[in-house]
């Protein structure tokens, strides 16, 4: 391999694509040679093919990126030296890639706050100094990061002095700066520095590759126990493999996620695909960075490489050099597919209710943003259309949460439920449940007391006194972004209910489909199809409907007031097996038909109706 090669090696996709794509600009000669005839010439690409099967890691992990499929692909006219011609056929077109690199983005996010931080040390000091002192640039910089490391290295070395700091400071054995929330660093899984405590060798090694000399903190630690290290250095106790957190949209997984990376400090995925503009928004404005990663090719459960052929298998292995491992994905299936499949063992399921879900679903396909809300006279106009897409979406909210409960049940799969009204309303508890169904069962109890513990109210803002402050509050300020509703606490449940955004006939129909599918499901539908939900109590009802069973019936249980005392979540446990279970998504059918209205065919809808949003409709304005 020559020095070039070797080069470009250490770059990013998306940086390679930009050369690649200068490589097959054509020649001059050959632009003039265009416009005489009626078959095009062949783009000057030679030298982008010849740089791509220089090694196996840029034929088996960049070249198929760009390759063409046939119903787009183009005939080019090339002469030989004899001086006849043949046709050739475009394999590969070289383009620069519309994304950028998750690592690049947490690259850039990482080095973000390392910026953030110093302004906050430097205000910080400049409100506590005297006459006598003086706070300068450098003085705030050395205080936020140790030179000569780059943003991974940070990362890992204060997570794992972290930790490393919250065992031992009953002893005052060593002092550590512990940072906001809002400004830590995040981490892939599978950081080069997150699997091990480099040995001493190691260290030698890569320190002649890198040409930086980083002291880890395991040799920081003159005393360090090798128990303590492997526990440090594995960064997390969790189980291996992927946890799906599965939700209907406009849920509040954003809020989960963001709460998750700030109390484990690694970044967490998502199977949508990158290149959409909703999660371009979430990776490059609100620091989801982690949009498009669904893990490894091992973690997606595509590890069958005995049933592979040879060139499969290397696809996989060199590709997996560019697709950091994660331990969270999020997904809508089956409400919508993603554009990988993944495999799991372990499910997280968010639920929140369908009156305030559907509606924000509604703003978000009008408005194409995850925080833009409609204006009152974009739902006064357009009122039989969002009727519609309430009477219709209620089906699709019921037939998704059922759907992860029977296919976790069948498959034997652990299913925590977590619901975003307690979620909102006690976020210290449910984060407690969230990490403990994450943890190994083996897993020693104290770490979780205090540990996790501590870095889930680090997370919340809280501080280390559990007695100084109550476990409720606002979870407004806590997302990547600032949420439609910014009221908080019980306000921000049931909000357009409230706002009368549903008819009464509109609110017995969610009530009735519900009832209708709980009774075929009970074959009983006879007996309960044709009574309305709402002339039933629960006294005389022989079974619940999955409004009931999560806190949502209007008429039955007075929601959204019964959750000033929100009742109990329900446990929903799989069948018991001895070999573990595991689920598969986007693979099968998604629950909307093809030719849904309300599904992605709103985007047509949007943008007929606002010229192809050159005239968006009219929104709020966000309050500050």
């Amino acid at each position: 391999m020559d020095s070039s090669t070797l080069c470009l090696s250490n770059l990013r996709r998306h940086t390679i694509s930009i050369i690649l794509a200068y490589l097959q600009q054509q020649t001059p000669s050959a632009s003039k040679q265009t416009t005489t005839t009626n078959t095009p010439i062949q783009p000057h690409n030679r030298d982008a093919l010849s740089l791509l099967i220089t090694t196996k890691r840029f034929a088996y992990a960049i070249l198929p990126l760009f390759r063409v499929p046939r119903h787009v692909c183009q005939h080019y006219q090339h002469k030989l030296e004899d001086g006849s011609c043949i046709i050739i056929v475009e394999k590969y077109r070289f383009v620069v890639l519309p994304i950028q690199d998750p690592v690049t983005l947490l690259d850039r996010l990482n080095t973000k706050r390392l910026r953030q931080r110093i302004l906050w040390v430097a205000k910080n000091s400049a409100n506590k100094k005297t006459d006598t002192e003086d706070v300068t640039q450098n003085s705030s910089t050395s205080a936020c990061y140790h030179y000569g490391r780059s943003t991974d290295e940070l990362a890992f070395e204060e997570w794992s002095m972290m930790q490393i700091h919250q065992d031992v400071k009953q002893n005052n054995e060593i002092e550590w700066k512990t940072w906001p929330a809002h400004l830590e660093l995040l981490r892939f899984l599978d950081d080069q520095y997150g699997h091990m405590i480099e040995s001493s060798s190691n260290l030698k090694q890569r320190t002649n590759q890198s040409k930086r000399t980083v002291q880890l903190p395991s040799c920081l630690l003159p005393n360090m126990s090798k128990a303590n290290a492997t526990n440090t250095s594995s960064g997390n106790a969790f189980r291996p493999g992927i946890v799906l957190l599965a939700s209907y949209p406009r849920s509040g997984n954003t809020l989960l996620r963001t709460l998750l990376e700030r109390t484990t400090s690694i970044v967490t995925g998502s199977d949508t695909r990158p290149d959409r503009t909703l999660s371009k928004s979430l990776a490059m404005q609100y620091d989801l960075v982690g949009e498009g990663l669904v893990g490894k090719a091992t973690d997606a459960g595509m590890n069958k490489q005995k049933k592979q052929s040879s060139s499969a298998r290397l696809q996989i292995r060199f590709q997996t050099a560019y697709d950091p491992s994660l331990s969270i994905v999020k997904t809508h299936f089956p409400e919508r597919k993603g554009w990988k499949p993944v495999n799991s063992s372990r499910v997280l399921l968010l639920i929140r209710n369908p009156y305030d879900s559907i509606d924000s679903y509604w703003n978000l396909c009008c408005t194409n943003t995850h925080t833009t809300s409609l204006d009152e006279s974009v739902y006064k106009k357009y009122a039989n259309k969002f009727e519609s897409l309430a009477r219709h979406e209620i089906q699709i909210w019921v037939d998704f949460h059922y759907y992860w409960l029977d296919l976790c049940e069948k498959e034997g799969v652990p299913l925590l439920v977590v619901r975003y009204e307690d979620l909102v309303l006690d976020p210290e508890s449910e984060m407690q449940r969230v990490i403990a169904f994450l943890m190994e069962d083996g897993d020693d109890k104290s770490l979780f007391d205090s540990f996790w513990k501590w870095r889930i109210r680090h997370a919340l803002g809280k501080s280390d006194n559990p007695e100084s402050q109550s476990t409720t509050g606002n979870t407004s300020n806590l997302g990547s972004y600032q949420p439609r509703s910014s009221s908080g606490g019980i306000l921000s449940i049931g909000k357009t209910l409230r706002k009368d955004r549903y008819s009464e006939s509109t609110l017995t129909h969610m009530h009735d489909v519900a009832a209708t599918v709980e009774a075929n499901r009970n074959k009983n539908t006879s007996k309960f199809a044709s009574i309305p939900s709402i002339n039933k109590t629960k006294k005389n009802q022989s079974y619940e409907t999955i409004l009931q069973k999560f806190g949502y019936d209007i008429y039955n249980q007075n929601f959204p007031e019964n959750f000033k005392h929100p009742p109990p979540v329900p446990t929903f446990a799989g069948k018991q097996s001895k070999t573990p279970g595991r689920v598969t998504i986007n693979k099968s059918p998604e629950i909307r038909s093809i030719d849904d209205e309300f599904g992605r065919k709103m985007t047509h809808w949007r943008r007929g109706e606002t010229d192809n949003d050159a005239n968006p409709f009219p929104t709020v304005a966000r309050r500050r």
